[in-house]
């Protein structure tokens, strides 16, 4: 599963300790329920006979939502493709209205369709005003209202999105009370998309198992993390070397920086600082952003993931059509990936660039569950060093409340 594999700083005895304290801590909490998610039978199960019940009439899922009840999803179906897919995911978690317009006037396939509204506190504007355009959509070109094609995933409370489903016979599958947004994706949020796909939850689930059990793990990513905040490294570059982890360096950066970054303690006095979490991709990167980090600032920690199966794939190149390639004949594209992974991180380390790289042997389901639940213990084990609450966003709600104020004005 995932390791270790490089590090250019190395933790010492009490630093490790010090960092186990920090995932102890944050084990020993009750009102977490992200961390007991891969026990909780009936969630799994729910979106399992939830997909297979949609997949009899439709070969098309939409789902809307906004960060953490997108993301996740949308992370998982493009790091886990089915090349051959018989039935298609879309996830909509924007209200750019002509992107929007464009998009929903031009699909075909409506009556194949099923929708899956996802919104935790069931009054996310910018979720339900799609949903209200999609329903006047739906009836002005001779369709049933949305209620009839439609899933409701939310917590099981009275709100708004709630009210609407048992007023019109929506089925609805929960968020936990207990479960924040953005540390959501092995609930119905990122399973139910998952199943209707066709992955299989149960690999996701022995994933997340797998991660939850690996202490040791956890807490050198926590004390290698500390060190970073420690050298005043304030950017945390989420580097991939794997096509299949773009949307999951999105996903990790939700997670980062609505977690970590905080103005206030538990005790109301100033908080820590945090570092700003940036995604990347490599090779094409190196291409964009290499030149700061390699000759800008010395601000920037590193965490590279590397994928096995990335670099390693055939056919290798037979003939040379350029001059300036013989060197990779008889080499793969995967040996031309895994040395620009290499370069790249030799160089910076030349540089005096702090760096971390974590490997696997390939992405697929149970190594995805792994990484969401690997990062989700990081994040919430560094929020315990920090003394902050991390599983709160006042900053968002703020905007959120000025948006509403603006429309009612």
């Amino acid at each position: 599963m995932w390791t270790v594999s490089h590090s250019t700083t190395q933790v010492s005895d009490s630093q490790l300790s010090r960092a186990y304290g920090f995932v102890e801590n944050l084990k020993n909490r009750q009102d977490l329920g992200f961390l007991h998610l891969p026990e909780r039978t009936e969630l799994w199960t729910s979106s399992h006979v939830r997909a297979l019940k949609i997949q009899k009439d439709n070969i098309h899922l939409v789902v809307l939502g906004m960060g953490g009840s997108s993301l996740g999803g949308r992370a998982l179906l493009q790091a886990v493709k089915n090349w051959h897919p018989k039935f298609s995911v879309e996830f909509i978690d924007n209200v750019d209205s002509s992107q929007f317009w464009n998009w929903l006037n031009s699909r075909n396939g409506l009556e194949q369709t099923h929708w899956v509204i996802v919104s935790k506190s069931g009054n996310t504007i910018e979720t339900l005003t799609m949903a209200e355009l999609i329903d006047q959509h739906l009836q002005k070109n001779g369709y049933k209202g949305l209620a009839s094609k439609a899933t409701v995933i939310s917590e099981k409370e009275d709100n708004p999105l709630m009210r609407w489903a048992r007023r019109e016979g929506v089925d609805c599958l929960e968020i936990p009370k207990d479960v924040g947004g953005r540390f959501s994706v092995l609930c119905p949020v990122g399973l139910l998309p998952a199943a209707f796909y066709g992955l299989d939850l149960q690999e996701i689930r022995e994933g997340a198992i797998w991660a939850y059990q690996q202490d040791h793990l956890v807490a050198q990513l926590v004390a290698q993390s500390l060190l970073s905040f420690d050298r005043k490294e304030w950017i945390t570059l989420f580097w991939a070397y794997s096509d299949g982890l773009r949307d999951f360096g999105l996903w990790t950066q939700q997670l980062w920086a609505e977690s970590l970054g905080k103005s206030v303690d538990r005790k109301g006095g100033q908080a820590p600082m945090a570092s700003t979490p940036i995604p990347a991709t490599g090779s094409s990167d190196q291409h964009s952003i290499l030149q700061q980090v390699m000759e800008g600032q010395r601000d920037k920690f590193l965490w590279f993931f590397r994928v096995e199966a990335a670099e390693s794939e055939v056919p290798v190149i037979e003939r040379s059509l350029f001059d300036c390639q013989t060197l990779m004949r008889g080499k793969s594209m995967g040996q031309l990936f895994g040395a620009m992974a290499t370069a790249t991180r030799q160089a910076l380390e030349k540089e005096g660039v702090q760096s971390l790289t974590l490997s696997c042997e390939k992405i697929d389901a149970k190594t995805m569950g792994a990484l969401f639940m690997l990062m989700e213990l990081v994040v919430g084990a560094l929020g315990e060093a920090l003394n902050i609450n991390a599983f709160d966003q006042p900053g968002v709600e703020l905007g959120k409340r000025l948006a509403r104020q603006i429309l009612s004005e």
